[in-house]
């Protein structure tokens, strides 16, 4: 029996009355690879700028954007310090679950300075499956069989076997401790049409449903599609739980609630079917509006940071040799101009004198929630 429970933090006072912790999972660091694949479609629909993504793709030296990735500013510390400031403005104990694409030194790094029963080692597992891609949080990951656990999710990534899937959550779920989240599960991969998606996903659930600890709502993706995994969940008799999956510096827009002393407990809150998730303020704001300014944190430099300071020194791409140089080292240390003027202009366009404009004009993209 599922005892969970949804809140809006913009609809009633003191939504944290009764609970002593919050709990953000589903958060990047700069450990996580973000594919650039989607970047050419993307481009295509921008006025002028689909000119150059063309000429790009199919110039004299064609670009394979699939052999490019980028990845997001924050570090570990940082990105754990960004959570739990939130957190504790709401008057609760943080604890703070980094999600890393298929990496977990993030992790491991906190746990050298945090305390690990508020800070478990934890990863977001790429997934591929039927025709489809899923990704599930693995949390609180026990450190003695963190580099066991690592090297079976890279070996099925590798392998691309779904039968043997069942056999590693299942080793997986022996870890009374662990926690296992269907993160998004409507979320498309580049490429996979939502036809498809949608058989693999039923595929998944009736052949491993029974590993699936929670179902994610996540922080950066539309209503609609959170009160579908809602529907979902209840289907398959699951609680959802909140995911932020944040990739800059805003901080998750929903977070759980409870009462456990440490993510052990609060695990076993959710294994039990309690969970209480609530969706901060800024999710309420335009989400094309919340995507700029996430570029914009994404393509602004960071003199804290050296070796990483700029854009370019973030992106990288893997050549015909194999080796995968940032685009900072494959130009010289020359921002090409096309990319320079595309961040030059998200830049400004979220910049603080245009906030206001911008909720104006994005207004009516805001979504009405239950």
């Amino acid at each position: 029996m599922c005892e969970d429970a949804v809140q809006f933090a913009w609809r009633e006072e003191e939504v944290a009355r009764g609970f002593e912790a919050g709990v953000c999972l589903h958060g990047h660091t700069m450990h996580s690879r973000e594919d650039l694949a989607f970047l050419p479609g993307l481009l295509r629909r921008l006025p002028v700028i689909s000119r150059v993504a063309r000429y790009y793709e199919r110039g004299p030296r064609p670009v394979e954007f699939g052999r490019a990735w980028w990845t997001p500013p924050v570090t570990p510390a940082s990105a754990f310090r960004l959570e739990c400031d939130q957190i504790v403005e709401l008057g609760l104990r943080p604890m703070v679950s980094l999600t890393d694409h298929d990496d977990i030194q993030a992790g491991l790094a906190l746990s050298v300075t945090a305390d690990s029963s508020k800070a478990p080692i934890s990863v977001e597992w790429t997934v591929p499956y039927a025709r489809s891609v899923f990704h599930l949080g693995v949390h609180n990951i026990p450190r003695e069989l963190a580099p066991t656990w690592m090297a079976a999710m890279d070996q099925y990534r590798a392998a691309n076997c779904e039968a043997d899937l069942p056999s590693i959550l299942e080793e997986f779920a022996r870890v009374p401790d662990a926690l296992i989240v269907l993160n998004h599960p409507f979320w498309l991969d580049e490429g996979v049409a939502e036809a498809e998606h949608r058989v693999a996903l039923h595929r998944f659930l009736r052949n491993c449903a029974g590993w699936v600890d929670a179902f994610e709502l996540n922080g950066t993706r539309r209503w609609t599609e959170n009160a579908e995994a809602i529907q979902l969940a209840r289907a398959y008799a699951r609680p959802v739980i909140s995911g932020g999956d944040r990739h800059a510096f805003e901080p998750s827009a929903c977070i759980n609630v409870t009462n456990a002393s440490t993510f052990s407990e609060f695990a076993s809150e959710i294994h039990a079917g309690r969970s209480s998730v609530l969706f901060l303020p800024q999710y309420r704001e335009p989400m094309p509006q919340r995507i700029l300014e996430t570029v914009r944190d994404i393509l602004r430099e960071y003199p804290e940071y050296p070796g990483r300071r700029t854009w370019a020194d973030r992106i990288f791409y893997r050549g015909g040799d194999n080796i995968a140089r940032t685009l900072a080292e494959l130009c010289q240390g020359r921002e090409p101009r096309w990319l320079a003027g595309i961040a030059g202009a998200v830049q400004l366009l979220a910049g603080r004198q245009f906030r206001p404009a911008l909720r104006l004009l994005l207004s009516e993209c805001r979504e009405e929630f239950q």
